[in-house]
C-alpha cells in the first residue's frame, strides 16, 4: 500500500528490468549471504565489535551492487552525461547510510554521543540536504528553492522538539501532533515534488530524505523509546513478517477479489525482477511508511491509551485514509484493503519487536500486489 504522493503507473522511474542470471545477480546473491551472517551474528563477533563501520559498508555496498544494473538500464535510455551519473549515485549511496546508519545498534550510539558533545540538532538539517549538494555538484541542477524547501521540512520536524522538548518521551505530545501534520502535508501536498529533476523526477530521493529525517529526529533529538528502528535479522522477526504475510493474504486477496480492487493478472519477470521489487519497494515505500506509522505514531499511542489494540486500529485505520485519493476518488475500497493491511503490519511490528518486520510483510504485500493482482 502506497501514499497517495506515488505516481501508480511508475512510481520509481530510476529502476528498470534487471536480469537475474547475469554477472551482477550473482554478486547479489553472494552479498545477500554476507549481509545475513552479519544480521544473524554469525561473524567473529570481535570484527562486529572492533569494526562496525564496516557492518555499514556492507549493508550500504548490498543495496549499492543492488541497484547497480537497474541504474545502468536507467542510463541507457536517457541522455545524461558522466557527471550527472555519478553525482546521482554518490548522492543515492550516501542517502542509503544516513538511513541504515541509526538502524545498527553500536553506530547509532557513535552518533547519539558524537551529537551530544556537538551542535546536536543543528547539524542534522546540514546532513540531510546534504545528498542533494553532492546531486547538484553531479548534475548541475543546484537551486536555492531545492534548498529551502529541504530545509523547511527538516527545520518543521525538528524544531518543535527543540524550542519545547517533550516531557514524556512514551507518551503522544503535541508536539508530536504539529510534526505528523507537518510531514502529512509534506506528502499530500508534493511538496519536495520536482526538486531532484535530472534527467527526470526521481521520486525516490523525496522518500528517502523522509525517512532519514525521521529517523534520525525520532532517534536522536526527540527519542522514541519504542521506534524499533534496528535493521537487524533475527528469528522472532522473520516469523513475525511470515506470519503476518499469510495471515493478511488469508484475508485479503479473497476480499480484494471479492470488492473487485484485483484480478489475477500475473505480471511474472523472473525471481530477479521480482527481488529487485522487492528491494524498491521496501527501502522506497514500506520503510518510509512503517517509520511514520508504526514506530513514530503506533507505539506512542499505545502508550498514551495504556492498550496495545486501540493504538494499533487507530493508526490502522489512519493508514488506510491516507489510501482514499488513489482514483477514483474516495477509493473506500483501497481504504478499506489498507486499513486490514495496516493491522497486519502493526501486528507483525509489535510482535516482532521491529520496524524490519512491518516493513518486510508491507514490501511483500505490495510486490505480490504488484506482480501478480493488479487489474
Amino acid at each position: 500500500m502506497q501514499l497517495p504522493q506515488v505516481e501508480k503507473t511508475n512510481p520509481i522511474p530510476l529502476w528498470g528490468k534487471f536480469v537475474w542470471q547475469n554477472s551482477l545477480g550473482r554478486k547479489i546473491s553472494h552479498l545477500g549471504k554476507i549481509y545475513r551472517a552479519i544480521m544473524t551474528n554469525r561473524v567473529d563477533p570481535s570484527l562486529a565489535s572492533a569494526r562496525p563501520w564496516w557492518i555499514l559498508a556492507a549493508l550500504v555496498l548490498l543495496f549499492a551492487v543492488a541497484f547497480a544494473g537497474a541504474a545502468a538500464n536507467y542510463v541507457r535510455h536517457y541522455a545524461i552525461s558522466p557527471s550527472s551519473v555519478v553525482g546521482i549515485y554518490c548522492s543515492f549511496v550516501f542517502e542509503v547510510t544516513l538511513v541504515i546508519a541509526p538502524g545498527l545498534g553500536e553506530i547509532r550510539e557513535r552518533i547519539r554521543h558524537g551529537l551530544a558533545r556537538r551542535a546536536g540538532w543543528a547539524a542534522l538539517p546540514i546532513a540531510c540536504c546534504t545528498p542533494y549538494l553532492i546531486y547538484a555538484a553531479g548534475t548541475g541542477d543546484w537551486r536555492w528553492d531545492a534548498i529551502a524547501r529541504l530545509l523547511a521540512v527538516a527545520l518543521a520536524v525538528l524544531l518543535p522538539y527543540v524550542l519545547v522538548p517533550v516531557r514524556d518521551p512514551a507518551r503522544f505530545a503535541w508536539q508530536d501532533a504539529v510534526v505528523a501534520v507537518a510531514l502529512i502535508v509534506a506528502v499530500l501536498s508534493r511538496f519536495l515534488h520536482g526538486i531532484w529533476n535530472v534527467p527526470v523526477n526521481l521520486d525516490f530521493f523525496a522518500r528517502l530524505f523522509l525517512v532519514t529525517v525521521g529517523v534520525w529526529c525520532w532517534t536522536f533529538v526527540r527519542p522514541v523509546p519504542a521506534l524499533g528502528y534496528e535493521l537487524r535479522l533475527s528469528w522472532k522477526v522473520l516469523r513475525a513478517a511470515a506470519a503476518n504475510f499469510i495471515y493478511f493474504a488469508v484475508v485479503g486477496i479473497p476480499l480484494s477479489f471479492a470488492l473487485r480492487f484485483t484480478a489475477w493478472h500475473p505480471r511474472w519477470h523472473g525471481a530477479g525482477t521480482f527481488c529487485l521489487d522487492y528491494l524498491e519497494i521496501l527501502l522506497f515505500v514500506a520503510l518510509l511508511e512503517e517509520t511514520f506509522f508504526r514506530g513514530f505514531l503506533q507505539s506512542l499511542l499505545a502508550k498514551s491509551f495504556h492498550s496495545w489494540w486501540k493504538g494499533q486500529a487507530l493508526v490502522a485505520c489512519l493508514f488506510g485514509l491516507f489510501h482514499i485519493l488513489h482514483a477514483p476518488f474516495p477509493n473506500w475500497r483501497y481504504v478499506l484493503l489498507a486499513t486490514g493491511a495496516g493491522w497486519f503490519y502493526g501486528s507483525a511490528f509489535r510482535q516482532g519487536g521491529s520496524l524490519l518486520a512491518s516493513s518486510l510483510v508491507h514490501a511483500m504485500v505490495d510486490t505480490v500486489w504488484r506482480s501478480f493482482l493488479t487489474r
